[in-house]
């Protein structure tokens, strides 16, 4: 998705005359903006990055996996501070899912 159907999208689900709401889009679209960033480090370098240290040459996981873990979390806060729907998600009744032959 595009940054500017992105940024359509939340903007249509806050008011917009309120000017923390639209602060709290810029900061979402910037973390999105840095997400997409570390998935293209990630997909450059790979999981794995070998450092040299000195005559040492070693593997060590990309810090770019644990920097998106954090900033994915992040992104998650900040739309539930923001009261974002996730057109994806539907809350359903337990009892319509499950029944006690599941169990067994």
């Amino acid at each position: 998705m595009k940054q500017a159907d992105l940024k359509k999208q939340l903007m249509a689900q806050v008011d917009s005359n309120d000017q923390l709401k639209v602060e709290k889009v810029e900061r979402y679209l910037d973390l999105v903006r840095i997400y997409r960033k570390l998935n293209t480090a990630i997909s450059k370098f790979g999981p794995m990055i070998e450092v040299e240290n000195g005559s040492q040459k070693f593997l060590k996981p990309n810090p770019a996996i644990s920097e998106k873990i954090k900033l994915s979390a992040a992104i998650t806060r900040l739309g539930k501070d923001l009261n974002l729907q996730d057109s994806e998600m539907t809350l359903t009744d337990m009892d319509d899912e499950y029944d006690e032959s599941d169990l067994t």
